[in-house]
Protein backbone atom coordinates (compact mmCIF):
# COMPACT_ATOMS: atom_id res chain seq x y z
CA UNK A 1 0.00 0.00 0.00
CA UNK A 2 3.01 2.29 0.65
CA UNK A 3 4.26 1.86 -2.60
CA UNK A 4 1.20 3.16 -4.16
CA UNK A 5 0.97 6.13 -1.68
CA UNK A 6 4.35 7.28 -3.05
CA UNK A 7 2.83 7.19 -6.70
CA UNK A 8 0.13 9.13 -6.20
CA UNK A 9 2.49 11.84 -4.40
CA UNK A 10 4.76 11.96 -6.96
CA UNK A 11 1.57 12.07 -9.47
CA UNK A 12 0.93 15.18 -7.60
CA UNK A 13 4.27 16.63 -6.50
CA UNK A 14 3.97 18.42 -10.09
CA UNK A 15 2.99 22.24 -10.70
CA UNK A 16 2.24 21.18 -14.79
CA UNK A 17 0.18 17.84 -13.75
CA UNK A 18 -1.54 20.51 -10.74
CA UNK A 19 -2.57 22.56 -13.35
CA UNK A 20 -3.63 19.99 -15.80
CA UNK A 21 -5.93 18.95 -12.99
CA UNK A 22 -7.31 21.93 -11.95
CA UNK A 23 -8.39 22.81 -15.53
CA UNK A 24 -10.06 19.48 -15.79
CA UNK A 25 -12.08 20.06 -12.68
CA UNK A 26 -13.63 23.28 -14.02
CA UNK A 27 -13.71 22.66 -17.94
CA UNK A 28 -14.89 19.32 -17.53
CA UNK A 29 -13.95 16.78 -20.56
CA UNK A 30 -11.06 18.14 -22.21
CA UNK A 31 -8.50 16.65 -24.87
CA UNK A 32 -4.78 16.80 -25.09
CA UNK A 33 -4.69 19.17 -28.08
CA UNK A 34 -7.16 21.37 -25.83
CA UNK A 35 -5.13 20.91 -22.52
CA UNK A 36 -2.10 21.51 -24.56
CA UNK A 37 -3.72 25.10 -25.83
CA UNK A 38 -5.14 26.33 -22.50
CA UNK A 39 -1.86 25.60 -20.27
CA UNK A 40 0.69 26.77 -23.53
CA UNK A 41 2.14 23.24 -22.92
CA UNK A 42 3.72 21.06 -25.59
CA UNK A 43 1.37 18.41 -26.54
CA UNK A 44 3.92 15.59 -26.15
CA UNK A 45 4.66 16.75 -22.37
CA UNK A 46 0.42 17.16 -21.68
CA UNK A 47 0.71 13.22 -22.69
CA UNK A 48 3.23 12.19 -20.59
CA UNK A 49 1.66 14.19 -17.73
CA UNK A 50 -1.88 12.72 -18.20
CA UNK A 51 0.21 9.12 -18.35
CA UNK A 52 0.88 9.45 -15.33
CA UNK A 53 -2.17 10.92 -13.75
CA UNK A 54 -4.34 7.96 -15.50
CA UNK A 55 -1.94 5.28 -13.71
CA UNK A 56 -2.07 6.97 -10.55
CA UNK A 57 -6.04 6.66 -10.21
CA UNK A 58 -6.37 10.76 -10.07
CA UNK A 59 -7.93 11.17 -13.61
CA UNK A 60 -10.18 9.02 -15.98
CA UNK A 61 -9.27 8.44 -19.85
CA UNK A 62 -12.20 7.54 -22.21
CA UNK A 63 -11.75 7.36 -25.74
CA UNK A 64 -14.62 8.12 -28.44
CA UNK A 65 -13.50 7.62 -32.41
CA UNK A 66 -10.08 8.82 -32.69
CA UNK A 67 -9.55 11.17 -30.04
CA UNK A 68 -9.61 10.21 -25.94
CA UNK A 69 -11.03 13.06 -23.35
CA UNK A 70 -9.66 12.98 -19.78
CA UNK A 71 -11.31 14.01 -17.03
CA UNK A 72 -10.88 15.02 -12.98
CA UNK A 73 -12.59 11.59 -11.45
CA UNK A 74 -10.95 8.68 -10.51
CA UNK A 75 -12.04 5.31 -11.77
CA UNK A 76 -11.30 3.54 -8.42
CA UNK A 77 -14.14 3.36 -5.84
CA UNK A 78 -14.73 6.56 -3.43
CA UNK A 79 -13.02 4.40 -0.86
CA UNK A 80 -9.69 3.67 -2.05
CA UNK A 81 -6.62 5.82 -1.29
CA UNK A 82 -6.79 7.21 -5.21
CA UNK A 83 -10.56 8.07 -4.89
CA UNK A 84 -9.83 10.18 -1.93
CA UNK A 85 -7.44 12.02 -2.73
CA UNK A 86 -9.21 12.77 -6.17
CA UNK A 87 -12.11 13.89 -4.40
CA UNK A 88 -10.30 15.69 -2.31
CA UNK A 89 -8.57 17.92 -4.94
CA UNK A 90 -11.53 18.38 -7.02
CA UNK A 91 -13.39 20.04 -4.03
CA UNK A 92 -10.00 22.39 -3.49
CA UNK A 93 -10.85 23.66 -6.65
CA UNK A 94 -14.49 24.21 -6.39
CA UNK A 95 -15.22 25.02 -3.34
CA UNK A 96 -15.48 28.80 -2.85
CA UNK A 97 -12.91 30.76 -0.50
CA UNK A 98 -14.14 31.62 2.66
CA UNK A 99 -13.44 34.33 5.08
CA UNK A 100 -9.76 33.09 7.13
CA UNK A 101 -11.56 32.56 10.29
CA UNK A 102 -14.03 30.32 8.50
CA UNK A 103 -11.55 28.37 6.92
CA UNK A 104 -8.66 27.71 9.62
CA UNK A 105 -5.36 27.60 7.70
CA UNK A 106 -6.43 28.21 4.00
CA UNK A 107 -6.57 31.79 4.29
CA UNK A 108 -2.64 30.98 3.57
CA UNK A 109 -3.39 29.43 -0.04
CA UNK A 110 -6.83 30.25 -1.29
CA UNK A 111 -7.82 33.94 0.29
CA UNK A 112 -5.17 35.94 -0.99
CA UNK A 113 -5.55 38.45 -3.60
CA UNK A 114 -2.77 37.64 -6.05
CA UNK A 115 -2.88 34.25 -8.07
CA UNK A 116 -4.74 31.92 -5.50
CA UNK A 117 -4.15 29.08 -7.83
CA UNK A 118 -1.11 29.73 -8.02
CA UNK A 119 -0.24 29.16 -3.89
CA UNK A 120 -2.71 26.45 -3.67
CA UNK A 121 -0.78 24.82 -5.94
CA UNK A 122 2.39 25.72 -4.57
CA UNK A 123 1.21 24.33 -1.70
CA UNK A 124 -0.58 20.73 -2.63
CA UNK A 125 3.12 20.37 -4.29
CA UNK A 126 4.67 21.15 -0.83
CA UNK A 127 2.44 18.48 0.88
CA UNK A 128 2.66 15.86 -1.79
CA UNK A 129 6.56 15.88 -1.81
CA UNK A 130 6.41 14.94 2.16
CA UNK A 131 4.97 11.44 1.10
CA UNK A 132 7.16 10.64 -2.08
CA UNK A 133 9.66 8.47 -0.21
CA UNK A 134 8.63 5.04 1.52
CA UNK A 135 11.34 5.89 4.30
CA UNK A 136 9.72 8.58 4.98
CA UNK A 137 6.30 6.56 5.38
CA UNK A 138 8.16 4.59 7.55
CA UNK A 139 9.15 7.32 9.78
CA UNK A 140 5.37 8.86 9.69
CA UNK A 141 3.75 5.36 10.70
CA UNK A 142 6.38 4.94 13.69
CA UNK A 143 5.73 8.10 14.40
CA UNK A 144 2.18 7.85 14.73
CA UNK A 145 2.57 4.80 17.22
CA UNK A 146 5.13 6.23 19.53
CA UNK A 147 4.81 9.82 21.34
CA UNK A 148 8.22 10.59 21.29
CA UNK A 149 11.10 8.56 19.52
CA UNK A 150 15.05 8.80 19.52
CA UNK A 151 16.99 9.17 16.90
CA UNK A 152 19.03 5.78 18.24
CA UNK A 153 15.39 4.10 18.02
CA UNK A 154 14.71 4.91 14.38
CA UNK A 155 18.00 4.24 12.72
CA UNK A 156 18.00 0.74 14.51
CA UNK A 157 14.21 0.06 14.16
CA UNK A 158 14.09 1.49 10.12
CA UNK A 159 17.22 0.00 9.67
CA UNK A 160 18.42 3.57 8.20
CA UNK A 161 21.57 5.32 8.67
CA UNK A 162 21.66 8.52 10.33
CA UNK A 163 22.41 10.44 7.88
CA UNK A 164 19.73 9.09 5.94
CA UNK A 165 17.05 9.86 8.65
CA UNK A 166 18.36 13.33 9.52
CA UNK A 167 17.72 13.53 5.62
CA UNK A 168 14.24 12.77 5.56
CA UNK A 169 13.73 14.52 8.84
CA UNK A 170 14.55 18.23 7.84
CA UNK A 171 11.96 17.65 4.99
CA UNK A 172 9.17 16.52 6.84
CA UNK A 173 10.27 19.46 9.26
CA UNK A 174 9.96 21.90 7.02
CA UNK A 175 6.61 20.54 6.19
CA UNK A 176 5.38 20.88 9.80
CA UNK A 177 4.57 17.09 10.19
CA UNK A 178 7.07 16.24 12.78
CA UNK A 179 8.81 18.11 15.92
CA UNK A 180 12.34 17.92 16.75
CA UNK A 181 13.85 18.79 19.78
CA UNK A 182 17.45 17.31 21.80
CA UNK A 183 16.96 16.22 25.57
CA UNK A 184 20.28 15.86 26.35
CA UNK A 185 22.34 14.91 24.13
CA UNK A 186 19.87 12.77 21.82
CA UNK A 187 17.72 14.15 19.10
CA UNK A 188 13.92 13.05 19.74
CA UNK A 189 11.11 13.17 17.26
CA UNK A 190 7.65 13.40 17.66
CA UNK A 191 4.43 13.95 14.95
CA UNK A 192 3.88 17.35 15.23
CA UNK A 193 0.06 17.99 16.67
CA UNK A 194 -0.55 20.62 14.59
CA UNK A 195 -0.14 21.14 10.84
CA UNK A 196 0.71 24.02 8.72
CA UNK A 197 -2.73 24.30 6.79
CA UNK A 198 -5.48 22.01 6.73
CA UNK A 199 -4.34 20.97 3.59
CA UNK A 200 -0.95 19.74 5.02
CA UNK A 201 -3.42 18.00 7.44
CA UNK A 202 -5.71 16.64 5.00
CA UNK A 203 -3.44 14.67 3.11
CA UNK A 204 -2.05 13.27 6.78
CA UNK A 205 -5.77 12.20 7.21
CA UNK A 206 -6.03 10.39 4.15
CA UNK A 207 -2.63 8.42 4.33
CA UNK A 208 -3.36 7.12 7.94
CA UNK A 209 -6.85 6.47 7.16
CA UNK A 210 -5.20 4.11 4.40
CA UNK A 211 -3.38 2.51 6.53
CA UNK A 212 -5.88 1.82 9.04
CA UNK A 213 -7.98 0.21 6.42
CA UNK A 214 -5.18 -1.83 5.50
CA UNK A 215 -4.72 -2.95 9.16
CA UNK A 216 -8.17 -3.84 9.26
CA UNK A 217 -8.62 -5.66 6.84
CA UNK A 218 -5.55 -8.45 7.50
CA UNK A 219 -6.46 -8.07 11.28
Amino acid sequence: MDEIIVRLARAMASQPRLRIFALLVRQGELTPTQLASELHIPINIISTHLRVLVTAGLISRRKSGARCYYRAESPYDSITVSGKLTAWLRNLWTVSPLPAGQHPGLHEVRDVASRPDQMLNRTLFEVATAFTDLRRLQILRHLGRQRCVGATELVEVLSMSPQALSRHMRKLSRRGYVLTRLVGHAMVYELSPTTKTVIHRRMLEIVRQTWEQVTSRTS
